[in-house]
């Protein structure tokens, strides 16, 4: 059968394009193949058209528009998600119509669609009594608490993604003043992190006790299961949530959120960050962000932090105090007799 034009392209993108020349995580790569895969399924449920002869001239604005309906509708999907399934079909047109110029009039009709508002949560976080508290849960009678206690204290101090857990090797880890773990996030990019020293000597009994420091283990998974395989996002979630519900067991007196997830001790770092006076500049660096825009989603988090962020960044234009008005007694005679 003769290869489709969409086909080609799809095969090319996701093989060569997205890893290649845009050095993309292998997440987003599995994203954005989603979002091809749930469109040819709407294609063929909505259109019926079949998946190897679905063409470029196949697919128009209207479509699409479709099939964003479609997503929230039947597949219950939030604004969110919606959005990300619209970035990946952009992605994918910018880069199609390179190739094919000949599509390049509809291209700029779907580029043109624009993405849904959505009301951004505030972000969820942990106060340092509840921090303290999930800290305190492990049992590290056990190796497998003493596991779960280092796993816990390198996804908070340093402030990883979970993939970025995900994917740490014990040759990420360095011991030595100044210890440091390299964390490799979004399109690859490499940050060096500090250890503090409470944490660098649970990394340290932790990697010796599971021989994680003798040669020839640099490229072993630093947090493993019993299986010494990587841990899944689903398995690290359950052990920060098993904890978690321990915590507000043992520590009915301190106001915990409803539920926890990985992401909310990154969250949790960087405000306990801000909290302690820490530049912005240096925690987008921490946290790996690429513009600080994004780092400033935490100063949201609490009116007293925009407060003293702004004092901190803003001189006292006004060094004299203000007289209240209604010491004004020349003021106020004159509005007594206004209207008389």
């Amino acid at each position: 059968m003769k290869q489709t034009d969409f086909a080609w392209a799809i095969t090319k993108y996701l093989s060569e394009y997205l890893p290649g020349q845009r050095n993309v995580s292998p997440n987003t790569i599995r994203s954005y193949r989603d979002t091809c895969k749930q469109l040819i399924i709407f294609l063929n449920e909505t259109y019926g058209l079949k998946p190897e002869r679905i063409t470029f001239r196949d697919i128009t604005a209207e479509r699409i528009k479709n099939f964003l309906s479609w997503l929230e509708k039947e597949r219950k999907v939030s604004v969110s998600t919606r959005n990300q399934r619209l970035a990946a079909i952009h992605s994918l047109y910018r880069y199609a119509q390179t190739e094919y110029p000949d599509i390049m009039l509809e291209s700029q009709r779907i580029l043109g669609i624009r993405f849904k508002k959505q009301n951004h949560p505030t972000v969820d976080y942990l106060t340092q009594d509840c921090l303290s508290c999930l800290f305190e849960q492990p049992d590290i009678s056990t190796k497998r608490g003493r596991r779960d206690l280092a796993l816990i204290s390198v996804l908070y101090d340093t402030g990883a993604r979970v993939q970025e857990l995900i994917d740490l090797n014990a040759g990420n880890v360095r011991l030595k003043e100044p210890a440091t773990i390299t964390l490799i996030g979004k399109g690859n990019k490499t940050r060096y992190v500090p250890l503090m020293n409470k944490t660098k000597n649970l990394m340290e009994s932790y990697m010796r006790e599971n021989y994680l420091l003798e040669n020839g283990m640099q490229q072993t998974p630093l947090f493993h299961n019993s299986r010494r395989e990587k841990f899944t996002r689903p398995g690290i979630a359950y052990i920060l949530t098993k904890y978690f519900n321990l915590a507000r067991e043992k520590c009915p007196d301190i106001s915990f959120p409803e539920i926890i997830h990985p992401h909310m001790l990154r969250h949790t770092k960087a405000i306990h960050l801000l909290e302690a006076g820490i530049n912005l500049i240096y925690i987008r660096d921490l946290l790996g962000h690429v513009s600080i825009t994004t780092t400033e989603i935490y100063l949201k988090a609490e009116t007293q932090l925009k407060r003293n962020a702004l004092e901190n960044a803003y001189p006292q234009i006004i060094t004299q105090d203000i007289p209240l008005w209604t010491e004004n007694t020349e003021l106020l005679q004159w509005l007594e007799n206004f209207c008389r």
